[in-house]
């Protein structure tokens, strides 16, 4: 499951690139997740507690990544996040709205094509 999961850490940095995403890469997005087999609740949890934390700064850089993230350091930052515990999650809660300022409407797109049937 290991491997499934650093895919999803992959795709869902991607929401933090300083680019705009459309709608065939937020596709591509939601079938990663999709293929992962995790569940939604499990997804959220990924999405807010080892992602967000490692790469939200980005979208407040004046000169932010824009390609792609460093496959090593994001991987490894998020296994870290991973095992993190209680406080970890709380900071996370309370800088929620910061750290996922700049892809809300991205991050709504993607669970809303997880609903949808597969193309």
């Amino acid at each position: 499951m290991q491997a499934g999961r650093e895919e999803v850490w992959l795709a869902l940095a991607d929401l933090w690139l300083d680019i705009e995403l459309d709608e065939p890469w937020l596709r591509s997005i939601a079938a990663v997740l999709r293929n992962s087999g995790l569940g939604r609740a499990e997804l959220e949890r990924i999405f807010h507690y080892e992602v967000a934390p490692l790469v939200w700064l980005n979208h407040w850089s004046t000169a932010g990544v824009w390609s792609a993230f460093d496959r090593d350091w994001l991987l490894e930052g998020c296994r870290r996040n991973q095992l993190r515990g209680g406080w970890h999650r709380l900071v996370c809660r309370l800088l929620r709205r910061p750290m996922t300022y700049g892809c809300r409407a991205e991050w709504r797109q993607v669970l809303a094509l997880l609903d949808e049937e597969p193309r």
